[in-house]
């Protein structure tokens, strides 16, 4: 029996707009949560919700088998390093930055991969030219932030949308190392791990309180977990068994552009001029980086 042919043409390109303006959405839909929501509560909601959706979506499709304690290592770290730590550096810096800015900046995380491998990962040094590559690509960061580089709170929320990047990055370095287990039983994971701990970090720092809500809030919640996080964290999982890795890494272009247009229409968040200029040099250096390698 012969290997499916990869996606491509209308068929790969439905599925990579889809995926991007679900996962585009997250930006704007944490920043307004933000500015509501306690980090550590925006971070359990968020975990806990995808976490049944994750669940759902896998008992509907009765892929739940292989499922032990075998993955317990692979999903403590997951949901810690794409999970706990990210989900709560991000909303804590939508506080102090716009959602496009902070998309665009994170846009940078094949980046960082690029010099997490050279350093963790036999056989993948970088060159001169993906060296250079990151060097633009940081330069354009420093260009998405513009002047308010030298303010404290634009200066803050990009170091942690950063740390976030960094955090995630680390993630999929240390599941290259080697076999982790299905990957649908680890995304599972993930989202049990961040939400079990980071609700239980809401309870615990801020209180019931914190998720005393009214219900718009409580929808926008509910949106980002299912629709922002959920679904695209599956279909995307689906998208990488049956599309060549170089055109699934294409997500990572077209998010940003998505959260942009959202948080433009739905915020009223315009980006000016250098901060388009800027996220336009960050993904010509990740185009760079991603199709060298």
């Amino acid at each position: 029996m012969t290997a499916a042919a990869p996606l491509a043409g209308a068929a790969l390109w439905g599925r990579l707009l889809v995926i991007a303006a679900l996962w585009g959405a997250a930006y704007p839909l944490i920043r307004y949560l933000a500015a509501h929501m306690p980090p550590f509560a925006v971070a359990g909601v968020r975990g806990a919700l995808a976490a049944v959706a994750v669940f759902a979506f896998l008992w509907f499709r009765r892929e739940l088998g292989g499922l032990g304690r075998g993955m317990l290592l692979g999903a403590l770290v997951l949901g810690t390093l794409a999970g706990i730590i990210p989900n709560t550096l991000i909303p804590l810096a939508l506080q102090h930055m716009e959602a496009a800015p902070a998309a665009l900046v994170q846009a940078a995380g094949p980046l960082i991969v690029t010099l997490l491998a050279g350093a963790l990962l036999p056989g993948e040094r970088p060159t001169r030219r993906l060296l250079a590559g990151i060097a633009v690509g940081f330069a354009g960061i420093a260009l998405v932030i513009g002047p308010g580089i030298t303010s404290g709170g634009t200066r803050f929320g990009a170091l942690l949308i950063l740390g976030a990047t960094f955090s995630y990055a680390l993630s999929t370095v240390w599941v290259r190392m080697r076999p982790r287990g299905p990957a649908a039983g680890l995304a599972l994971g993930q989202q049990l791990v961040s939400g079990l701990v980071s609700g239980s970090a809401a309870l615990a720092i801020d209180g019931p309180g914190a998720l005393d809500q009214p219900p718009q809030v409580w929808v926008v919640a509910v949106i980002l977990a299912i629709f922002a996080t959920a679904v695209p964290l599956t279909m995307f999982l689906g998208l990488t068994m049956r599309a060549r890795a170089a055109d699934a890494a294409m997500v990572g272009y077209l998010q940003p552009v998505f959260a942009t247009i959202i948080a433009a229409a739905w915020l009223g968040e315009v980006p000016g001029w250098p901060v388009l200029a800027g996220g336009a040099v960050v993904l010509s250096a990740v185009w760079i980086v991603t199709t060298r390698r």
